[in-house]
């Protein structure tokens, strides 16, 4: 039986933290004793980890003393918590749970790096390292980078250096569809207009600012849809005040999260991604699933996530062309149709089984 560690930042409800519990799931106990180092004791999925996990956190919650900590004494923090020995050590996300277990020196340990987010676009994990050059030097304690998109693998290797990523791996986030399509008729949602879908968590990088900047043009234009958007995150308040300062509040409502937002996504006219950064967006490729017209702003990972825009609509990543492209949507009715057939092309794409089964060669070491 191999001994497997994971680490992660938080149990948030975020693409990467779903997709680890996916992975837990899937692997067999009887094969892997696992456990999994949570680095911020916070977020609403700890009640969703597998019994046979043993779980640990180091903090509490995410605050300006932890993170100091962490730059300041990631060498000790990973003596006092991390004392067992591991075959397969995986940092499930970049950050401090990358620079925590880089100070593994135990020859006999694989150990696995997985990067969720474009670094070169916003360079969100600076704040936990002395430098850039520990940062990078922490990944090359690595013996494998697996990336999520290979638009990140590259934005990577331009920001750190090609010698990172020459023994690289690209692995898709797995998605696994009958699920996604039988949660989608968990509950009934109010459609009795235009229906827009954006799902995510409400922070800068999404984009729901600008797509609400949006959603007041069309209201001006005299359209009749509602928007709906689905996510929490530490910029919901300030979204919140942006739809009731400019008495948005008829057309847009702010859902909150959802454990299971499958219901509207289905029920949408469309899905909508406003995203100024992405790695790999799993809400797109569920709707997708949903056989749902997708439009997206174009950033790392989303051409991949499009089959490059076989299976949805790609826009330059400015404000005027997504909301020109959401307009179509309203005065073309072929163009809908079109997103329409394209979606339904892509939701037959097999993405959960084969992609675990990767996930799984890479930590059993037999994917090069």
């Amino acid at each position: 039986m191999k001994k497997v560690l994971f680490a992660i930042n938080t149990l948030n409800n975020g693409g990467a933290e779903k997709v680890l519990l996916t992975l837990l799931r899937y692997l067999d106990p009887k094969k892997y004793e696992i456990h999994l180092l949570v680095v911020f004791g916070e977020g609403i999925y700890f009640e969703q980890i597998p019994q046979y996990v043993r779980v640990t956190h180091i903090f509490p919650c995410k605050s300006k003393e932890a993170t100091k900590e962490i730059r300041e004494h990631a060498a000790k923090l990973y003596e006092q918590y991390v004392k067992e020995s591991y075959d397969v050590m995986v940092a499930f996300l970049e950050g401090p749970s990358t620079k925590i277990l880089s100070y593994c020196n135990d020859p006999m340990c694989r150990k696995y790096a997985w990067m969720h987010t474009n670094l070169k676009k916003r360079h969100r994990t600076a704040v936990f390292y002395k430098s850039f050059e520990e940062e990078k030097y922490a990944y090359s304690q690595y013996d494998k980078i697996v990336f999520v998109s290979e638009a990140i693998r590259v934005a990577f290797g331009e920001m750190f250096g090609i010698e990172l990523v020459q023994n690289a791996a690209v692995c898709y986030n797995p998605l696994e569809a009958k699920t996604i399509r039988r949660m989608a008729e968990g509950y009934e949602v109010a459609h009795d207009k235009f229906t827009i879908c954006a799902v995510g968590r409400v922070i800068p990088e999404k984009g729901f600012l600008r797509l609400t900047s949006i959603c007041e043009h069309m209201v001006e234009d005299g359209r009749d849809f509602t928007l709906n958007i689905v996510g929490d995150g530490k910029e919901y308040d300030r979204l919140k005040e942006m739809v009731e300062s400019h008495h948005l509040e008829k057309w847009e409502h702010l859902i909150g999260f959802q454990e299971n937002p499958y219901p509207y996504i289905k029920n949408a006219d469309l899905f909508v991604c406003s995203s100024l950064n992405e790695g790999y967006n799993l809400a797109i490729s569920e709707a997708v699933i949903l056989g749902v017209p997708v439009i997206s702003t174009d950033c790392s990972g989303i051409k991949e996530n499009l089959g490059n825009g076989k299976w949805g609509y790609i826009v330059e990543n400015r404000k005027e062309t997504l909301y020109h492209a959401i307009s179509r949507c309203f005065d073309e009715p072929g163009f809908l149709e079109e997103l329409k057939k394209k979606s339904e092309a892509g939701s037959i794409q097999d993405t959960y089984e084969g992609r675990l089964k990767k996930i799984e060669s890479i930590i059993e070491g037999v994917v090069n």
